[in-house]
């Protein structure tokens, strides 16, 4: 195999340095400045601009069994990035691509066409990271597969004011849904009303919640839209419609606790409503995907679907700003930029 020798760079890296009992915070991982790699054939070096963080990277960081496998100590975080090709030796990524990828909290990365997907600069970075990517698709392809809105019926979206919720609030409403949102706090609940389009949004921290989602839901819940499981979603059982639907899509409430399985025991009503649940995971139908961001780029160019999201800026305050989006800080997604307009790392 040839080496190419290009110029070496200081490549910022955060790994994994420890487990934490709850929360992920900055004192969990370790920043390494190592130079970059030289390049094989067939690979090509990207400048990560932008990362996406999910609650899923605070799971990753504890060693219990999920959907996926935990991080090792030692080992990159992953997550999902829009990159640039700054070098290459590879026909498929020429200098100057915009790619998909999950090349992690680093500066650089070595890749090859297999590790990348080639997307479109005719949307932007924020586009591609939220309503094309995970935020967008998630709630589109649970519903278009899995449990179909029907119009007029009722669905309750669990963590609205959050990076999937917001989308599955307006998606709902597209679907002709009365929808309404679950957050915590009212600052996040008029968000969720005023700005993310629910009929009505319910503050699940209110000592009043389980009757005020009683009264948000007079003919119950036809379609829950679970994102966090837990004492919430155990609330949402008990007004349950007949015959309805449960998408369970995160459990945030479990995965962020120390007993992950102590979850959604309250199985009374789902039972006696005869209520059909869907396990779901985006990731069984990636063979629709560029289907699915075909439609979701309609609806963001006929202004029916709205990105709801936070830009922040730099590298080495990744932990932090995860730390923050999992005590719920933010609202909609959260990225962070790891270079300015110019491609200087910031």
């Amino acid at each position: 195999m040839e080496y190419h020798v290009i110029a070496t760079l200081e490549n910022r890296r955060f790994v994994l340095r420890s487990r934490p009992e709850l929360l992920a915070g900055p004192e969990n991982f370790e920043l390494q400045r190592v130079p970059t790699e030289p390049l094989l054939d067939g690979h090509a070096l990207v400048a990560i601009e932008v990362a996406g963080l999910s609650a899923w990277q605070g799971m990753r960081t504890k060693d219990f069994k999920n959907f996926i496998r935990p991080f090792d100590i030692g080992e990159l975080i992953s997550c999902d990035t829009f990159s640039r090709v700054v070098e290459s030796e590879c026909g498929e990524l020429p200098v100057g691509a915009t790619v998909m990828g999950r090349q992690g909290w680093q500066d650089y990365a070595v890749v090859t066409p297999k590790d990348v997907k080639v997307v479109s600069q005719d949307y932007t970075a924020e586009e591609w990271m939220t309503a094309l990517s995970s935020p967008g698709q998630t709630p589109y392809l649970a519903f278009s597969q899995t449990a179909r809105p029907m119009p007029g019926e009722t669905l309750v979206v669990s963590s609205a004011a959050g990076a999937l919720g917001c989308y599955a609030v307006q998606l709902g409403k597209i679907g002709g849904m009365r929808v309404v949102g679950i957050a915590g706090g009212p600052e996040k609940c008029a968000y969720v009303k005023d700005e993310v389009g629910a009929d009505a949004a319910v503050d699940y921290k209110s000592d009043s919640f389980e009757k005020d989602l009683a009264a948000a839901c007079p003919d119950g819940v036809h379609l829950y839209f679970d994102l966090v499981g837990g004492p919430v979603a155990d609330a949402v059982s008990e007004i349950l419609a007949k015959r309805s639907h449960i998408l369970l899509v995160g459990r945030v409430a479990a995965n962020n606790s120390t007993t992950p399985e102590k979850d959604m025991a309250n199985l009374r009503h789902i039972w006696s409503q005869e209520t059909t649940v869907h396990a779901f995971n985006r990731y069984a139908y990636e063979s629709i995907y560029p289907y699915v961001i075909d439609r979701l780029g309609a609806l963001l160019r006929a202004d029916q679907l709205k990105m709801h999201n936070v830009v922040v800026d730099g590298m080495e305050s990744t932990p932090e700003y995860l730390h923050q989006k999992l005590e719920g800080e933010h609202l909609g997604k959260v990225l962070v930029r790891y270079a300015d307009a110019e491609g200087n790392r910031i």
